[in-house]
């Protein structure tokens, strides 16, 4: 390394005495000569490495660097695993409202139902009856890198099968950055409480007033709603029963004849 730095210094001193020379003799201009100085200055820089230096480089301004590439597309979000209810969800409200879905990403969408057993508090998540104590609604939102660190309105709300609206509940959410799960503060009361039929029921989601989500359930009856359709169809199969005996002719009574009734038919 130092005989390479001193080779590459006496090829600069044999270069200085040439233009030396040239510079004396006149034989050039005077805006050559300036040109042929600065210019052998920096050859000389750069062959002896000062723009490498580390303490020269730290000194310098950063340089912006010129696009040679195509402008990046805009930050995607973080590719999450998104469940079916959701998927569900989401086509559903697609097709509810055009332009849904430039913001906020559904991951997951449900309700919770809680019972406590003899074993404790258990939570289900399908399966739902109006026999259970209460529904809360959630979802797991992932948003834009936009949308992080923002305050944002959840509502949840349920409507039973006639589509008659008996819960709607606002959540102040503040957004971080990744999955937020978020969970109904309220919960609808079913058992006793609730005058909803079984059928096919539906919870809404939305975000600021925008509808991303609509997921339907189903709700089973009550213990005493099955009892009472029970009865009813046991009730309605015994008057089909009455009413074909009564369009059967009377059978012919094939009972033997008793030696009264024979002697009595002689007389």
């Amino acid at each position: 390394m130092r005989k390479s730095r001193r080779a590459t210094i006496i090829w600069l001193f044999l270069i200085a005495l040439l233009l030396g020379v040239v510079l004396i003799s006149g034989a050039v201009s005077a805006q050559v000569q300036l040109l042929m100085v600065v210019g052998y200055i920096l050859m000389a820089l750069l062959a002896l490495g000062f723009f490498t230096s580390p303490e020269v480089r730290s000194r310098l301004p950063e340089l912006p660097r010129r696009q040679t590439r195509a402008a990046s597309p805009p930050p995607r979000r973080s590719r999450v695993e998104v469940s079916s209810a959701a998927k569900r969800a989401q086509e559903r409200a697609g097709a509810l409202s055009s332009g849904y879905g430039s913001q906020f990403q559904l991951v997951d969408v449900g309700l919770i139902a809680s019972e406590v057993g003899t074993d404790g508090l258990r939570l289900r998540r399908a399966d739902f009856t109006l026999d259970d104590q209460g529904l809360q609604p959630y979802l797991v939102l992932n948003a834009d890198s936009t949308w992080a660190n923002e305050r944002i309105t959840v509502r949840f709300e349920i409507l039973d099968h006639s589509g008659e609206v008996c819960f709607a509940r606002d959540e102040e959410v503040y957004l971080r950055p990744g999955a937020n799960n978020v969970l109904s503060a309220y919960r609808l009361p079913l058992r006793g409480e609730s005058d909803g039929r079984p059928g096919l029921w539906e919870m809404r989601a939305m975000v600021n007033g925008e509808v991303i989500g609509l997921h339907t359930f189903s709700m089973g009856p009550s213990l005493l709603e099955r009892q009472r359709l029970i009865a009813e169809e046991t009730e309605a199969i015994r008057r089909r029963q009455r009413r074909l005996q009564e369009t059967l002719p009377e059978a012919e009574d094939d009972s033997p004849i008793s030696l009264e009734e024979l002697l009595r038919g002689q007389q």
